[in-house]
């Protein structure tokens, strides 16, 4: 009987410890670089840049001249925070005329892109919490009065 719970506790530590292995992510679309470093300035295109590389990971929200390829491989264990292990980011510019202006490669973990912590202003009405949460109540299934000009 002895002999089965040690056996049965080692099976169970060995699954626990199991679970505990380091997970790697892969995020993103790693260009080859050997074809990033044949992008020139005032000579490439957007249609070359899309035959090279294919499409960017993302473009910027205010300036569609600026293409972004990003790639990320973080090391996560259990609850802890990632660790980035590896990490780079072409950033390609492009003029009015859709002519390569700009080419940069990061590549150290420690440029993390760190989101911008300005406010981008909504249009609409400013309401109190309870106000958002209690607002509809009585307002379902009630039929809207119609104005006559009577």
């Amino acid at each position: 009987m002895v002999k089965n719970l040690n056996f049965y506790f080692f099976v169970s530590l060995f699954l626990m410890l199991s679970g505990c292995t380091a997970r790697i992510d892969h995020r993103g679309k790693l260009p080859d670089l050997n074809e990033v470093e044949k992008i020139k300035s005032n000579y490439h295109t957007k249609e070359d840049v899309l035959r090279f590389l294919g499409s960017p990971s993302s473009t910027s929200l205010f300036d569609e001249n600026i293409w972004v390829y990003y790639y990320k491989i973080t090391e996560s264990l259990a609850f802890f925070d990632p660790k980035p292990l590896e990490q780079k980011l072409i950033m390609i510019r492009f003029d009015n005329l859709n002519k390569v202006k700009e080419v940069s490669v990061k590549t150290a973990p420690e440029d993390e892109i760190t989101p911008s912590k300005d406010i981008t202003p909504s249009v609409g009405h400013e309401r109190p919490l309870l106000h958002q949460i209690f607002g509809n109540f009585g307002r379902a299934g009630r039929k809207e009065e119609t104005k006559s000009g009577k």
